[in-house]
């Protein structure tokens, strides 16, 4: 590089920073390995199972989800020789077990890079354990281009992936998926479970919704030597033989049983039960086998269950910023592999966002994943646009240790910071819903409205009587 090329990156960090974790953690040789070992008939004659991964993330990063013009850009470019059709077809025939791998192994890689201290929001009696929350997702919308769905009504779902989110560190570690959008969650779960135990080491507790609470997958858990927080369902029967009544720190009753979960009693788990009554809302029952009350405070659990709510904003995050509501490809193979790199790509911008909090001492927390992205994504399509895709491979493509790749973002990711980041605070009091009016006509005039809004209300004289 000249020094027009080393000035251009030196203005550019956020953008260097996510190349180079993206060039630890999905090497070339990262991903021809990967390919090779979960290839099933598949084979990589004109289009490389790295080149797809570069293809769609430049899809979802610099053209706003749009695959065509990815893949055009990369024609012209002499990075893609193949067309267009040839790519979605490679796209619409990723296996399941390779866009499971991918996230898994991937995340595995992101690990070893994680800063020093990552902050961590659980309560202390359950810090000791990998805390993992699992929920499913349908991917909707999928583009009806194949002939079958043409003269479908209504939308088309691209497929289930249940997904385990590590709460100790934010990032989401596993995907099991079923082309079959309509597909229960339970039955996905096992896979999910397995996947995570030869990922994240011991011990480990799940935290899960209601839809999980059987005598199947708690079973299944705890046969591996895992432990489980788990919704309570009324679907279940509950059997109590023991019971303690607390309060938390706002006054509300927590009621503690101890007994047996299930019907069949060859089956019969035995679980505590932690109840909270909160006063004019549904009641949060979970049930789980932590049955020591002074090593695993009723709070401490009811807290764990709580910040399950952080995969549904997972969710809402990889829709809304990584563009999963525009699915690229037309199959639900497609869409289950751009879900999965959706996933790593949120991961890749929560590490940059933990290394920015650790590097200006604030709560990452406080820093959106949005806001930090958008600055990222202006970077990235600047230097696209400035630099030769030859340029950034030729000084990026370098074999960076972990530690390296550690001290690398430290010196690019050093004083980098806005206040743009920092996150609205939430809103203390729910706006009321405004009361609807109907008008004639089904339309009205927004300026009259606005002047009978100002107009000062008449004042009435009062007589006495």
């Amino acid at each position: 590089m000249d020094g027009f090329e080393c000035e251009v990156l030196k203005r550019l960090p956020l953008a260097e920073a996510v190349w180079t974790l993206m060039r630890h953690v999905i090497s070339p040789e990262f991903s021809r390995d990967l390919f090779d070992r979960h290839r099933g008939t598949g084979c990589e004659v004109r289009i490389e199972f790295g080149t797809l991964v570069q293809l769609v993330t430049d899809a979802l990063v610099q053209h706003s989800g749009s695959g065509r013009k990815s893949f055009e850009t990369a024609q012209r470019e002499g990075r893609l020789n193949a067309t267009v059709r040839a790519v979605y077809g490679k796209l619409g025939r990723v296996r399941l077990e390779l866009s499971q791998a991918f996230l898994s192994q991937a995340t595995l890689r992101l690990n070893e890079v994680l800063p020093t201290q990552m902050p961590s929001d659980l309560p202390e009696s359950l810090r000791a354990f990998s805390v993992i929350a699992m929920d499913g997702k349908k991917i909707k919308n999928l583009a009806k281009r194949l002939q079958p769905l043409r003269s479908l009504q209504g939308k088309a779902l691209g497929g289930k992936g249940v997904v385990a989110l590590s709460l100790n560190t934010q990032l989401a570690v596993a995907l099991e998926a079923s082309p079959d959008g309509e597909a229960n969650d339970a039955p996905l779960a096992p896979g999910l479970v397995e996947q995570v135990q030869a990922l994240l080491p011991g011990p480990r507790l799940w935290i899960a919704d209601r839809q999980f609470c059987d005598l199947t997958i708690p079973a299944h858990i705890a046969a591996h030597g895992d432990h489980f927080l788990v919704r309570f369902t009324k679907k279940m029967r509950f059997w109590g033989e023991k019971t303690l009544t607390c309060r938390d720190a706002q006054g509300r009753e927590v009621v503690e049983e101890w007994g047996g979960l299930g019907t069949d009693a060859k089956r019969r788990i035995f679980v505590r039960r932690v109840t909270l009554k909160r006063p004019d809302e549904e009641e949060v029952s979970v049930v789980t086998d932590l049955v020591d009350p002074r090593r695993y405070p009723a709070v401490d659990l009811l807290a764990a269950y709580l910040q399950r709510w952080s995969i549904e904003r997972v969710f809402q995050q990889v829709t809304e910023v990584f563009s999963l509501a525009h699915l690229i490809g037309s199959t639900p193979q497609g869409a289950l592999f751009q879900f999965s790199l959706c996933l790593l790509l949120y991961n890749l911008i929560q590490v940059i966002r933990a290394y920015v909090a650790q590097l200006q001492q604030r709560d990452a927390a406080t820093i959106s994943s949005e806001l930090l992205f958008d600055d990222i994504r202006e970077q990235m399509v600047a230097a696209d646009v400035l630099l030769t895709r030859e340029e950034l491979i030729e000084h990026l493509d370098q074999p960076y240790r972990p530690v390296d790749v550690r001290i690398r973002l430290h010196e690019l990711l050093q004083g980098q910071w806005s206040t743009q980041w920092i996150k609205s605070p939430p809103k203390r009091h729910p706006a009321r819903a405004a009361v609807k009016h109907s008008v004639a006509g089904g339309h009205s005039s927004a300026w009259k409205v606005l002047q009978a809004a100002r107009a000062p209300r008449p004042t009435y004289k009062t007589h006495p009587s």
